[in-house]
């Protein structure tokens, strides 16, 4: 009994932030100290290390449910179902549904996935919805979850999203906020006996000294109000991703006796630019493979999405499958590595055979 992606869907917010808009911001160091840099050269260095030169943020008058309604109702018409054939809904994020004109206010009561079973439509009752909590990682581990569902015989089709809306919990005095935008990202992961699909699967759950190394607190502006902006211990995080994701990769491949060259594409996390190379990079080095070719098998949409947390993985590969990123694309008996790091600090993977 194979789990197949059906069909997949992406939204994203139509308000663009461009790199240069940051230019009239001030910025403060980790110890609230005001940055006397010119915040042009702040801001060329982090493009330059990032690889980000725009996002996107909704609007005042929008929410996440909005997000998550468009992108699901994409995935939903691609698979060719209608939303009472759904059998589950799970929803990964990490702000729960941030509500419109309500400044930093988000919501978790209901949870996300029962607004969105409501805003579908869907009256089957054996459709059970709810959320994850997972930091970046989430939508990769409700796949794996969605995966158990449809091999223990529990439903035929999950719907699988990962919504985030950072620009509510963004630091205007934090370069790290330059990092962050909104997006959604869904798929249909049906039952198909006539592919393989998630064939191997593997998660990493730290949360040690890492715990940390993101999460919610106030400004570094010491007299900014509030309280739940987003925080990130950018090298802790960086020496993170690039030794636990290479390894967390590595171990979905060795259980099915794969290595990196038997992998069409990589679908990874896109945090940084750079991290994402050194991550390819690592992963090479723990196979012994010193002079691989692996450019061609990491799409990435970093430069105009940023990084949209538990949304990037799902909207990479709708892009990617929509023929929206040049030089990549989808074919039936290729082989992809789904794989995610973050807060928690949690990783994942899993391996799929189309």
């Amino acid at each position: 009994m194979g789990s197949s992606i059906k069909g997949s869907g992406h939204a994203l917010p139509k308000h663009l932030v461009k790199n240069e808009d940051f230019l009239t911001h001030s910025f403060y160091t980790k110890t609230g100290e005001k940055i006397q840099k010119p915040s042009k050269d702040i801001v060329q260095k982090l493009e330059e290390i990032s690889g980000i030169v725009e996002r996107r943020y909704i609007g005042k008058d929008e929410e996440s449910i909005d997000l998550l309604k468009e992108a699901a109702n994409k995935a939903i018409t691609d698979a060719k179902l209608t939303p009472n054939d759904l059998g589950g809904i799970i929803v990964a994020h990490n702000t729960g549904n941030a509500r419109a004109n309500l400044g930093d206010c988000f919501h978790t009561v209901p949870n996300v996935a029962a607004l969105l079973k409501n805003t579908l439509g869907v009256t089957n009752k054996n459709c059970p919805s709810y959320d994850i909590l997972f930091g970046c990682p989430g939508w990769v581990e409700a796949m794996i979850q969605a995966h158990r569902m449809i091999k223990l015989g529990e439903t035929n089709n999950v719907l699988v999203c990962g919504v985030e809306v950072a620009s509510r919990f963004l630091d205007p005095f934090d370069v790290d906020s330059m990092l962050m935008g909104d997006g959604c990202g869904a798929v249909i992961l049906s039952k198909d006996d006539s592919v393989e699909g998630i064939v191997s699967h593997a998660t990493f759950s730290h949360a040690e000294d890492d715990l940390d190394n993101i999460i919610l607190d106030g400004s570094l502006k010491k007299d900014h109000p509030g309280n739940i902006y987003f925080k990130m211990q950018g090298q802790q995080v960086y020496k993170y991703a690039t030794t636990f994701l290479p390894q967390v990769v590595k171990k979905a491949l060795d259980q099915v006796e794969l290595n990196p060259m038997a992998v069409d594409y990589f679908f990874f996390h896109q945090a940084n630019g750079k991290m994402l190379r050194v991550i390819a990079h690592n992963l090479m080095r723990l196979y012994a493979i010193s002079d691989a070719e692996y450019a061609h098998k990491i799409p990435s949409n970093i430069a105009t999405t940023a990084n949209t947390s538990v949304a990037t993985v799902p909207t990479l590969f709708d892009m990617v499958k929509n023929n929206q990123m040049e030089g990549f694309e989808l074919k039936a008996g290729q082989t992809y590595v789904f794989a995610s790091v973050g807060a928690g600090m949690h990783c994942n993977a899993f391996v799929y055979k189309s």
